[in-house]
């Protein structure tokens, strides 16, 4: 087992669920209380400007085993979860979200193959015999968690629920993970690709439609979930990965110069000009590419002025895109001319990339691995750290 003391702690990340706590402490605290091991339930809250704070108080006051930590300077499911196991005093480590969607009841179940040693990761799911969801989710919501599920595949292999919240893991298999940087809301699919778990057990569990409140699936978190698949598929596929993405961005951005040339060609302008418009247009739909590349994965470029080097790139291409349609222009028809400016650019940007190191992952042969990201050491938090309320329960 774990160095730590056989028990459980159950982590919860919560934002403006004051209504649904009592309940769930209720119903967790009925679930484990009759069970012989020691327990806890550790709620980590990102400020919630509603009544939570009273209630938080209140429950810490009623039961021992609650503990609770507020955070004033950090937001988000994923970091939620990875400070409360750096709180937890337990080997068994449970994750479970505060609006009793998924049932604590069935913790006893979800724990018992890491405490029998029949896993390292069990996975409350949904699609496992015995599990179910609860009527109500439209079409568009089983379409959008169908499609979350199959672009996680390549790394989740043979799990049925890797979208899953509610899950646990022992605590010496979650210190086994390296490079966790989780964003978003899928906590789990991170776990399970970074913990390098042996056996993954799914224990079937009925999915409630939330108590009170309003869902946090916006369309914002569904944004930042495929940013985090970008992510998990760099780390499982390194190389395969970046080369992929650079094919997709180039694939776009000559469809739309295809788009943008023709139609200027179709107007009456000449074909040398409609190039160079085509050309252009490329040219701006990698650059919204290279936008959200710059914000979001800065680590992966070594310039200190990566924006400058992309317009001297850009520049570059442009010239190869030009002199390579000027020397097609008469001997082949106008498509195809479009067609060979534009792989010049392609090539040009792909070894110009290199030249600058711009992605060190897949585009160059010499770069890093990818960078670890530290975990949350385990602590007990102090006042003046930024938190409050972490010694509530004891």
């Amino acid at each position: 087992m774990d160095t730590h003391r056989v028990g459980i702690s159950v982590i919860v990340p919560a934002y403006r669920e004051a209504e649904n706590l009592p309940k769930l402490m209720e119903e967790t605290a009925a679930a484990l209380g009759s069970t012989q091991w020691p327990w806890e339930v550790i709620l980590v809250d990102d400020n919630s400007p509603d009544a939570t704070p009273a209630v938080l108080r209140s429950l810490a006051g009623e039961y021992r085993q609650f503990r609770y930590l507020v955070r004033h300077n950090e937001k988000g499911l994923s970091s939620a979860v990875l400070a409360g196991f750096a709180l937890a005093r337990f080997g068994i480590l449970v994750v479970m979200d505060a609006d009793l969607s998924h049932p604590p009841g069935a913790i006893p179940d979800l724990v018992r193959p890491l405490l029998d040693d029949r896993a390292d990761f069990v996975i409350g799911s949904r699609y496992v015999q015995g599990g179910g969801t609860q009527d109500g989710w439209g079409l568009f919501r089983q379409l959008n968690s169908a499609v979350a599920t199959l672009l996680s595949r390549p790394f989740a292999g043979r799990v049925r629920d890797p979208m899953a919240g509610f899950l646990a893991l022992r605590r010496s298999t979650y210190l086994q993970a390296r490079e966790l940087s989780p964003i978003g809301y899928k906590i789990g699919l991170e776990l399970i690709v970074k913990c390098s778990a042996r056996q993954v057990v799914e224990v079937p569990i009925f999915f409630r439609n939330r108590l009170h409140g309003k869902s946090k699936l916006t369309v914002q978190e569904q944004f930042r979930y495929l940013e985090h698949l970008s992510r998990l598929y760099d780390y499982r596929f390194p190389r395969g990965s970046p080369r992929a993405k650079f094919l997709i961005a180039a694939i776009c951005g000559a469809l739309a110069g295809y788009g943008i040339g023709g139609l200027t060609l179709k107007l009456g302008v000449g074909l040398m000009p409609a190039a160079a418009i085509g050309l252009a247009g490329m040219l701006g739909v990698i650059m919204l590419f290279f936008a959200r590349y710059a914000r979001t994965q800065r680590q992966w470029i070594q310039s200190r002025h990566p924006w400058e080097e992309f317009f001297i790139i850009c520049g570059i291409e442009m010239t190869a895109g030009l002199w390579t349609a000027r020397w097609a222009y008469g001997r082949y028809p106008w498509w195809m001319v479009f067609g060979l400016a534009m792989g010049a650019c392609v090539v040009v940007r792909y070894i110009m990339r290199k030249i600058f190191g711009h992605d060190v992952r897949g585009l160059r042969r010499d770069g890093p691995g990818m960078p670890e990201v530290k975990m949350p050491p385990p602590r007990t938090a102090l006042p003046g750290d930024g938190c409050e309320g972490t010694a509530r329960g004891h």
